[in-house]
């Protein structure tokens, strides 16, 4: 799944806006960040094979660090505990965000067990994989993450509202580069290898969550029963 995490991060804003859009996509998207640079340091491992869903041409043979149900779980509480525990700041007052900045995390391996085939593992290689293979369906896919991105979007804005050009604009910049990502991605040729692949998982994904990032300091959280 692409888009569908990203449509996660940005409904996660209205369950708690004290939260940056920006640390909210970057908890739905760590795991594939984090597999993109175990991917580059040869510690994880897929190939290209064109044909291999419908959707996605790749094959996910070995990725039990940042993709097996137990990876996702550890990675989500180190986020939980990284967040509640930072130096800074009323600490007390940070367990809730702690705890939706976790729940982030971890619903990456919930929507990749939807569009996968059954490799998304319980804990390494050799345990049992689960996945519904929704990348089987082109339709199926593009109802669930465009279904799930619409409606995260509808959620951001109804919590919050631009300050500035860079707020609204923004905004309509990172929409719009998203979905042609997201289209590109399913109709567009197989990238040429695996590094390739790792880059753009790890440097282009991290420079969207540096623009999720500018965009939500130009916006600010409505306020209940006042007109924004």
């Amino acid at each position: 799944m692409f888009i569908g995490h990203y449509g996660i991060g940005f409904a996660l804003k209205k369950v708690e806006p004290r939260l940056s859009l920006g640390l909210l996509i970057f908890g739905a998207i760590m795991l594939d960040i984090l597999f993109g640079v175990f991917l580059l340091a040869g510690v994880e491992h897929a190939k290209i094979v064109p044909g291999a869903t419908v959707v996605s041409p790749f094959e996910f043979y070995d990725y039990p660090l940042s993709h097996s149900a137990v990876g996702a779980l550890v990675w989500a509480t180190a986020g939980f505990l990284a967040y509640w525990l930072w130096p800074t700041g009323d600490r007390t007052k940070r367990k809730w965000p702690a705890f939706v900045f976790a729940a982030a995390i971890f619903s990456h391996f919930i929507l990749d067990v939807i569009s996968h085939t059954p490799d998304m593992t319980l804990f390494g290689n050799n345990s049992p994989g689960l996945g519904l293979s929704l990348w089987n369906s082109l339709a199926g896919t593009m109802i669930v993450e465009l279904g799930l991105f619409s409606i995260g979007i509808a959620l951001y804005m109804s919590a919050t509202h631009s300050i500035s050009s860079s707020g609204k604009y923004g905004l309509s910049l990172l929409v719009l580069m998203l979905v042609v990502f997201f289209i590109a991605n399913i109709f567009g040729p197989p990238p040429p290898d695996m590094i390739s692949v790792g880059i753009t998982m790890t440097i282009g994904q991290l420079a969207l969550v540096a623009l999720a990032f500018k965009v939500d300091r130009n916006r600010m959280v409505n306020q209940p029963g006042k007109n924004t």
